[in-house]
């Protein structure tokens, strides 16, 4: 599963922009919009648990992005004042410790504009992608390493920044930063990797820039626009996932993970959703913790956890993020306690069926991720 996470990332982040190549705006007088930039960081590594203090260290890390900055060629760019969409490469030798080795990370992201002016704006970047780590935890080669038990791992990339204009075509920035390296606990140990750190940039714009557009023809429908109908949206999901233990507890401790989950959301603006959900899922790997503390199940269902939960989505044309925070009904196995989390990147297939990717975590400590698909309902109401 974690060879596919590169593509699916990079398509989930990408996708908003690709229906522009039918824009209406498309003339060839246009330039790509396209901007190179490198980026210098320095930062350090958190000891957000006792098994991380060895590896606090301060590090320089280095960052080279091709950007595209968006002007209005499709609605979803207007809607969001026109961010940047960019692809970075980013590189640091972690302090040089051992048992952490270096990392790398390739990741997708989106600059969003929090304040803008002609030369001075202010943004926030979400960016997510794929990590490798040289060194990860070995129970004879590198047992000392606590924190991370695979080389490839999910890359979290966080920015706040100040972006500067300095003439036509050159532009700086000044920023505070995340980067975060987990598996999702695919395989264990993870404890993850968390690194703020501040940092500077110089970027390049390679083609002239275009003006931006707002839309002036009819838009797409969104289904609460014009006519005074409103509709609830209900999804309906299903996903795989595979829970690797064999690190920490031997070999043959891998587990399956199954889930059914639905949601039930009312638009509350252009982009937001709000609602409830009703979560099933099935840990394998609940019969071993249970095992372990001396309990077992009388029948198999016992170990099923349901749930509800409060719902959120955010929507970038054929892409979404859901968030979902709930609590559990049922279920033998609360060791993690009786609140989880819930973040799903999705993408449209077509107007009712999606590909998800989930995250589940226990106050923010990562459980399983998950790969599925989806179904949507519309039903209408005034």
């Amino acid at each position: 599963m974690c060879r596919r996470l590169p593509a699916l990332l990079v398509l989930l982040l990408l996708w908003p922009g690709m229906p522009a190549a039918q824009s209406p705006f498309s003339h060839q007088l246009r330039s790509p919009n396209l901007i190179l930039e490198g980026r210098v960081y320095y930062g350090w590594t958190l000891d957000h648990h006792i098994e991380m203090t060895t590896f606090k260290r301060h590090y320089p890390a280095w960052e080279l992005s091709i950007l595209k900055a968006t002007y209005g060629r499709t609605r979803w760019e207007y809607m969001y004042n026109y961010p940047l969409i960019g692809l970075s490469y980013w590189y640091s030798d972690l302090g040089r410790t051992r048992p952490l080795g270096s990392a790398h990370a390739l990741f997708p992201y989106i600059n969003f504009p929090l304040l803008r002016s002609r030369d001075f704006n202010i943004y926030f970047r979400l960016g997510v992608g794929l990590g490798y780590l040289t060194r990860r935890y070995d129970r004879y080669d590198n047992y000392e390493n606590l924190a991370i038990g695979s080389h490839i791992n999910g890359a979290v990339n966080l920015l706040f920044e100040a972006r500067w204009r300095l003439g036509d075509r050159f532009m700086a920035s000044a920023g505070l930063s995340l980067m975060h390296f987990s598996n999702g606990a695919v395989k264990q140990p993870n404890y993850g990797l968390n690194m703020p750190g501040i940092n500077l940039a110089l970027a390049y714009r390679l083609s002239r820039e275009n003006p931006y557009l707002r839309q002036k023809l009819m838009p797409e429908l969104v289904p609460f626009e014009f006519d005074g109908k409103k509709y609830l949206q209900i999804d309906l999901n299903a996903g795989l996932g595979m829970k690797d233990m064999q690190s920490t507890l031997g070999v043959g401790n891998r587990y399956l993970i199954a889930v059914v989950y639905g949601n039930m959301t009312w638009p509350v603006g252009y982009k937001n959703r709000l609602g409830f959900g009703v979560d099933l899922s099935y840990d394998g790997s609940d019969i071993k913790v249970l095992e372990i503390k001396g309990i077992e199940p009388e029948y198999q269902i016992y170990l099923v956890k349901t749930g509800l939960t409060a719902a959120y989505e955010l929507s970038f044309s054929r892409m979404a993020i859901m968030l979902n925070l709930g609590s559990y009904v049922t279920g033998m196995d609360k060791s993690d306690g009786y609140v989880y989390e819930k973040l799903s990147l999705r993408v449209g297939i077509t107007e009712q069926l999606y590909a998800s990717l989930t995250l589940k975590a226990h106050y923010a400590k990562a459980d399983y991720i998950t790969l599925g698909m989806g179904y949507r309902l519309n039903i209408k109401y005034y």
